[in-house]
């Protein structure tokens, strides 16, 4: 068997479980006859009352008469750790897991550039402090005022963090959000939901506060966590809340509250996904248990997933850059050129520009760019680039696929005597030029004269 053969058995057994996956959902979520945390019953079959003792069953400390403990626990850490956690050296290797968390929820978020996110139950501001470097803005909340003094030292000790200053820290309830309704774009829990009495609850204030087209994503250890010796212990000790989170008692929930659809990623830790690779025949045993493995494990060790308040918002170029993939392409017609013209003296294109892509080009941007402008690139007659800041040109209006507009570009006269390539492309600023994803250019040469 060739290498090839190998993973195209593996392709196989991988489309033949999910086929199996999908068709019993229950499975998918680790609630199979044979172990399901429900027993005989399914969550869509519950009462609601039955539902909230399933999720609080073992549970000792769900009844406690304050969130005291729960405000204490991350106080406990030193000072050092907090504020350098997830990548302090004496946790290196939970950094690791928190950031491919971070990243696979970040993924699911898709936050633009500017847009309002909650750090739901913030703890160390961690998450906050990403959010940031990414230009989101961000409103922490956390049941403890000293942590959230700790996130705002945390963001205040890197001068490189722009809009720092901008970011709100606040001490309250997640179960009763300080918030008007329609307020953030996102809401990010990063394994803080199954600290929560109410998960209903819970849910129900984070679709209140979300925006139409918002999304609300979680990453919460899975259905075997409140019977983990670490867990019952910190219930015993410590008196906090730790609970299971199963995929479909959520989905139930958040369905109630008014969710309209949920999105979740069934992956384990990501060193579950390493294996000594031979480049033949004999890696398809590996990676079908990688599969198996995943389906069958996964579920119990972690529950990561979206929920989305609504159809999503339009597309446009505010989108993450990595979702504009394929979505940009313009068609750039010369209706009037100039092709002579002396050193020294400016002069105007008059171009006509249709959308024959996928997505909005926004007229406006935010403040780290995803507006679309109308470049130009002056280059030599060997094609080298020597300028790509003339004519940069902003559209007067929203562009929607299959709309056009024209376009006056007025181009500086600083460009000294001699021959040269003009290249017209559009651009997302500051995210990418359109021929980076295959949109045709318009060419043409230019002669300045002495």
């Amino acid at each position: 068997m060739t290498p090839i053969d190998g993973l195209r058995r593996v392709a196989r057994l991988m489309r033949s479980r999910r086929s199996s996956m999908f068709t019993d959902s229950e499975r998918a979520n680790g609630v199979t006859s044979a172990s399901s945390p429900f027993g005989s019953a399914s969550p869509h079959e519950m009462t609601a009352g039955d539902l909230a003792a399933w999720e609080n069953r073992d549970v000792p400390t769900i009844d406690r008469p304050s969130d005291a403990a729960e405000a204490r626990a991350d106080e406990k850490q030193d000072a050092t750790t907090s504020l350098n956690f997830p990548l302090h050296w004496t946790s290196a290797a939970e950094s690791w897991n928190y950031l491919f968390d971070f990243a696979v929820a970040c993924a699911l978020l898709a936050p633009r550039p500017d847009d309002l996110v909650l750090d739901f139950a913030a703890g160390t501001c961690w998450a906050t402090e990403l959010l940031t470097r990414l230009g989101v803005r961000t409103v922490s909340i956390d049941l403890s005022t000293e942590m959230m003094r700790r996130g705002r030292e945390r963001l205040a000790a890197d001068s490189r963090l722009m809009f720092r200053e901008q970011a709100a820290f606040v001490a309250a309830r997640g179960q009763g959000l300080p918030f008007a309704a329609d307020t953030f774009d996102g809401v990010l829990c990063m394994n803080a939901l199954h600290h929560l009495p109410s998960y209903a609850e819970a849910l129900r204030e984070v679709y209140r506060v979300l925006k139409p087209g918002g999304r609300a994503v979680f990453s919460e250890p899975g259905t075997a966590h409140a019977a983990q010796a670490l867990s019952r212990f910190r219930m015993r000790e410590e008196g906090v809340i730790e609970k299971s989170v199963s995929l479909p008692a959520v989905r139930r929930l958040a369905f109630e509250a008014g969710f309209t659809r949920m999105r979740a990623v069934p992956l384990r830790a990501s060193d579950a996904y390493a294996f000594d690779y031979s480049a033949t025949g004999a890696d398809a045993g590996p990676l079908a248990g990688m599969w198996s493995e995943t389906l069958d494990a996964g579920p119990r060790e972690h529950a990561r997933f979206a929920l989305h308040k609504g159809d999503d918002r339009p597309a446009d170029t505010l989108l993450p850059a990595a979702q504009l993939g394929g979505q940009l392409e313009a068609r750039i017609l010369a209706e009037q050129v100039v092709d002579r013209v002396s050193a020294g003296r400016p002069f105007s294109d008059r171009l006509r520009i249709k959308n024959v892509g996928r997505v909005t080009w926004k007229a406006r941007g935010r403040r780290f760019g995803g507006q679309v402008t109308c470049g130009l690139k002056v280059c030599n007659t060997r094609g080298e680039v020597l300028r790509e800041d003339l004519g940069r040109t902003p559209l007067a209006r929203d562009v929607a696929p299959g709309d056009e507009v024209q376009l006056d570009m007025a181009v500086a006269g600083v460009l000294p005597a001699g021959r040269y390539e003009l290249r017209y492309d559009m651009v997302v600023e500051g995210v990418t030029w359109f021929e980076f994803h295959g949109s045709p250019i318009l060419r043409r040469t230019l002669d300045v004269t002495i």
